[in-house]
Order: C-alpha cells, then sequence, then structure tokens
C-alpha cells in the first residue's frame, strides 16, 4: 500500500463509516462512487486516504499510479474551501492536482474556481439512471422483453421460489453463493468486487444497506444489495444471479425494490466499466439519464 504524500490525510478504516455516512449526507451527492457501500466495497482496490475539516471531509484516491481528490463530502457552501486546501496539499506535495469521478456540477464549480484546468470527460464512468417505478412494473414496449423474461421466471417457479430478506442470519449462503458465482469465467475485476462483497458482509450492521434473495428449492440463487444515495436516489451496489435461469435478474430487482428504497424515484445502477457487454445489457434497460463524470487536472 503506498503512503499518501498529501500531509493530513490517513487511510480510511472501519472507523470512518459513520463519519463518511454523515457528510455524504450533507452533499447529496447521487454519483455511485460517491456512496459509502461502495467506497468500502471498493476500497482495497482503490484505496483512500481521509482529511477532517470541521466542515468537510476531503478523500483522496490512487488508481495506475496517480493521486486524485474525489468530491468533497460537505454542503455546496464549504465546496470551495474545500478544493483549494486539497489543492494546496497537493501542491505541497509537488504533484499534479488531479480531481476525479466528478459530475457536471460539480465540475462548473471547479471551473469557476480553478480557471486553468483541464477537463477530461470520462464516458466509461457514466451511470445510468433509471425510473424505479418502471423496474418493478417493466411497462411499455420498451422493457417488453425483460418482461416477457421475468414472467416466464414465475411461471416456471411460482411455487418454487422464495424471496427472503437479506440479514445476518443468511448472509452465510449469500457468501457461498457468490463464491462458485461465474467461477470459471473470473477476470481481477471480478475477483475484486468478490472480495468487495465479503467486506460487505463482514460490515453488515455498520453499513447503510440492505439486501434481499431468492431461494428455489432452498438454495440461494439470486441476491441483491442497495443503498442510498440522496433523498431520491437508490443505488443498487451488488446484483448477483444463477445466469442459466431465465428472469432470475428481472426477479431478484423487481421483489427487493418492492420492498425496499421506497422514498427513491431513480435508481442508480451504476457505470459500464467500458465493458461493451455490460454497457449493451445497461443499455436495455433504458436509463432516463446519465450521469456525466469527469477528470479535472490542475499543472
Amino acid at each position: 500500500m503506498s503512503e499518501c504524500p498529501c500531509k493530513k490525510f490517513v487511510q480510511v478504516t472501519d472507523e470512518d463509516i459513520n463519519e463518511l455516512i454523515y457528510f455524504l449526507s450533507r452533499a447529496q451527492y447521487e454519483e455511485s462512487n460517491h456512496n459509502v457501500v461502495n467506497m468500502i466495497m471498493w476500497r482495497n482496490f482503490y484505496p483512500l486516504w481521509i482529511c477532517r475539516q470541521p466542515n468537510y471531509i476531503s478523500l483522496i484516491g490512487r488508481h495506475l499510479g496517480q493521486w486524485f481528490m474525489y468530491m468533497p463530502l460537505c454542503e455546496e457552501k464549504y465546496f470551495e474551501e474545500a478544493v483549494l486546501c486539497t489543492k494546496q496539499y497537493f501542491d505541497e506535495a509537488h504533484i499534479s492536482f488531479v480531481m476525479s469521478c466528478f459530475t457536471e456540477k460539480e465540475m462548473l464549480k471547479v471551473k469557476a474556481i480553478v480557471p486553468d484546468v483541464q477537463i477530461i470527460e470520462d464516458r466509461d464512468g457514466f451511470d445510468y439512471v433509471y425510473e424505479k417505478e418502471k423496474l418493478i412494473s417493466f411497462s411499455g414496449k420498451k422493457l417488453q422483453k425483460k418482461r416477457n423474461h421475468l414472467n416466464a421466471f414465475y411461471n416456471e417457479y411460482q411455487n418454487r421460489y422464495q424471496y427472503e430478506e437479506m440479514t445476518v442470519d443468511n448472509l452465510k449462503e449469500c457468501e457461498a453463493f457468490l463464491n462458485q458465482w461465474k467461477l470459471n469465467d473470473e477476470d481481477r475485476m471480478s475477483l475484486e468486487e468478490r472480495k468487495g462483497v465479503k467486506e460487505i458482509f463482514r460490515l453488515w450492521e455498520k453499513l447503510p444497506c440492505n439486501g434481499g434473495l431468492i431461494r428455489i428449492d432452498g438454495e440461494v440463487k439470486a441476491f441483491i444489495i442497495g443503498s442510498h444515495s440522496s433523498e431520491r436516489m437508490g443505488q443498487i451496489n451488488v446484483e448477483k444471479a444463477d445466469s442459466n435461469i431465465r428472469g432470475l435478474y428481472q426477479a431478484i430487482l423487481k421483489e427487493y425494490l418492492q420492498r425496499h428504497l421506497k422514498s427513491c424515484q431513480y435508481l442508480n445502477r451504476e457505470d459500464d466499466m467500458g465493458l461493451e457487454s455490460l454497457r449493451r445489457a445497461k443499455q436495455a434497460y433504458h436509463p432516463c439519464w446519465m450521469i456525466h463524470k469527469y477528470r479535472l487536472i490542475v499543472g
């Protein structure tokens, strides 16, 4: 693990979770990387360093050898102070001031604060946002194929499946299913994701998330984990299902959303990481908009 070159930053630990939750609630960001469940899930692969100030938190990450700042966790009125203060730490460390996972609104704020900033659009990082009710009803012509898959699942398994809320009592069964999910078709990111999901399980009672699972003939065949990003936006952090069972992905999503994230109008199902197959899969659900993201570089 690299040592952070910026003064006053220390590595994020389990003990920081409540503080991250508090300051994220002040920011009300809807971008998927600024979600505490996502942060904890991926922190071993994308480590985080934190700097605490009275009115905000700054987070620094490292990817492909480059240090970068996340959007500051704060109320809007402290945004400029947080950016300029963190820039000073980067300058003192003699490294380029890079900001990543910035949404369009926050990118424009930075552009006004630091006029000479270089702006790079990150299409592979765009988040897919959907109307939650559409992913419960699967109504309309555009989602007819998905609705057909869902109906096929209910027709075949109506007397064999059971939906169950995810609790500490069934996490071990979910982990066992995860361990064998696509076991022979894995890449580096899939392996890291599996480690991250196990971190969520380990910290289940500390994280602001919930989940559900589907059993078929008593065995766990799918599970899902979600959380809130803002008052109106829910986020699906993890979706796993046996792909050999037609309609199971649609069923676990519908069953979960019928019971959870009830105050949310929209659902962020995160980005496609630039993977063509994942991009096609997310586009097939017809997002109502995309959250554009940017990488910003100064110096």
